[in-house]
């Protein structure tokens, strides 16, 4: 994929040679980014490299004003998902649960794929102090500023519209809000 105007990409370097590599969105004037792309070398997987580089990461990303880090996942749950690739998507959630990422309490959010929407969850990791909420209405707020940053989808775009709370009380009948 190429990169667009505005977008950030590191690379991880080891002995000189890439083993890791992210692309990075701002998601407007939020002071939040969209990640895109997070990947460490296979080969160098199990050996803290992707902890290395996500604390680098979250380091500059606080150093340079930002708030949160939002991306998204594949659902380990999704129908049709064989037990390999159940495992491997739980892994990737559970890594970013360790550095401080949580699941957003959302549901029906999609990511564009072709003419495919993709079932995706959406994850975001504050990176201020302390820990801001992620409930229902900045859920809200974060999966609106991907729908219009990342995907540029207006407000009402009919798959910005279908995303749902999840939390008990957080009136699952409301539809996604507008920045």
């Amino acid at each position: 994929s190429h990169r667009e105007p505005g977008e950030l990409a590191l690379v991880l370097l080891g002995n000189g040679e890439p083993i890791g590599f992210c692309v990075l969105r701002p998601l407007g004037e939020t002071g939040w980014v969209f990640l895109r792309y997070f990947v460490v070398d296979q080969q160098g997987r199990g050996r803290g490299l992707g902890g290395i580089m996500w604390d680098t990461l979250t380091a500059r990303l606080r150093d340079d004003g930002c708030t949160l880090l939002v991306f998204d996942v594949e659902d380990p749950g999704e129908p049709d998902c064989g037990p390999v690739q159940e495992r491997i998507r739980a892994r990737r959630i559970r890594f970013y649960q360790r550095h401080g990422a949580r699941l957003l309490p959302l549901q029906g959010y999609r990511t564009p794929q072709g003419n495919d929407w993709t079932p995706m969850l959406l994850m975001a990791a504050p990176l201020a102090g302390g820990k801001p909420g992620l409930g229902p209405a900045r859920s809200l707020a974060i999966m609106s500023a991907v729908h219009r940053y990342r995907w540029r989808l207006d407000p009402d775009h009919p798959r910005a519209v279908a995303v749902r709370n999840l939390l008990p009380g957080s009136g699952s009948d409301r539809k996604s809000t507008r920045l």
